[in-house]
């Protein structure tokens, strides 16, 4: 971990946090789509939610939105049957995600982008949705659940992660440009941070490898980091690492910032480095 050049953060549950907010809306939006059209959610909730996250594939939310909408239909028009638990369908997806979701889809499936407004409107509120969208909410909602948004970096982290080292900082994440407006407007990246390795969900989506190869030389980096907190930051790296060798511009290290607290499951899945806490890692560079 010694004297990394360069370090690519994901920013939700890493640098920012806001995916206990977004598990919220998810988990609010479903439900109510349910009670619209009278469809029994089978106790859904967000442990459930959690649970679909952890398991990987489900890296945009509206992915995750979509997925548990396309099973709530299932489960009433009795595509899937009552008795399966929603434990049981997590282990089915078995980090799939929403390829894994459109084997249930009947002729009922919401229109991906109707839906994807419509979570917008529930995430933002109608306070701050027609700022970042340019345009009126689908429904009026206050306030947004981005309102429990907040930093988990600290503003001296880019400080001493320079001192550690550290010459750039790139960010691949599954936000929108639009969305990045909050965190960048709150962090301190202490010019580290180089503007053409920002990656959003525009440009792609974990855990295709092509997203770090695109970073790396961005960063024009010597030897790098990926820091996350979900499998498919994971999986992005481990991809990468199957890549020829020609197209792997730099190695590249996996920090795992584990929210639950079960260090050995992410070493066993492949992290090298397992923080608590994404301040923590300028000391983990001087080990």
């Amino acid at each position: 971990m010694t004297r990394p050049d360069a370090v690519i953060f994901d920013v939700d549950g890493v640098l920012w946090a806001a995916q206990d907010a977004y598990n919220r809306c998810t988990l609010h939006v479903a439900r109510t789509l349910a009670r619209q059209h009278g469809w029994p959610d089978a106790g859904l909730s967000l442990e459930h939610v959690r649970a679909f996250k952890r398991s990987g594939g489900f890296n945009s939310d509206w992915d995750m939105a979509w997925g548990l909408v396309v099973l709530l239909q299932a489960r009433a028009s009795g595509r899937i049957s009552p008795e399966r638990s929603w434990l049981d369908l997590v282990e089915e997806n078995a980090g799939r995600g929403i390829a894994w979701a459109r084997t249930y889809v009947g002729p009922d499936a919401p229109d991906f982008h109707e839906l994807q407004r419509l979570y917008d409107a529930y995430y933002w509120g109608a306070d701050r949705y027609p700022a970042i969208y340019d345009r009126e909410p689908v429904v009026i909602h206050r306030p947004g659940f981005a309102h429990a948004e907040r930093a988990h970096a600290r503003p001296d982290l880019f400080p001493r992660l320079k001192a550690a080292g550290a010459r750039r900082v790139g960010l691949i994440t599954g936000r929108n440009r639009n969305e990045m407006r909050t965190p960048m407007a709150a962090l301190n990246f202490d010019g580290l941070l180089i503007p053409d390795a920002i990656f959003t969900d525009e440009d792609g989506h974990k855990p295709d490898p092509d997203l770090l190869v695109r970073a790396i030389a961005r960063l024009q980096a010597r030897r790098a980091v990926m820091v996350g907190d979900s499998l498919d930051d994971l999986r992005l790296v481990l991809n990468y690492r199957q890549l020829p060798p020609h197209q792997q511009r730099a190695p590249v290290l996996f920090v795992a910032i584990d929210h639950d607290h079960d260090p050995d499951r992410w070493r066993d899945l492949g992290a090298d480095a397992v923080l608590a806490d994404v301040n923590d890692l300028p000391e983990l560079f001087r080990k």
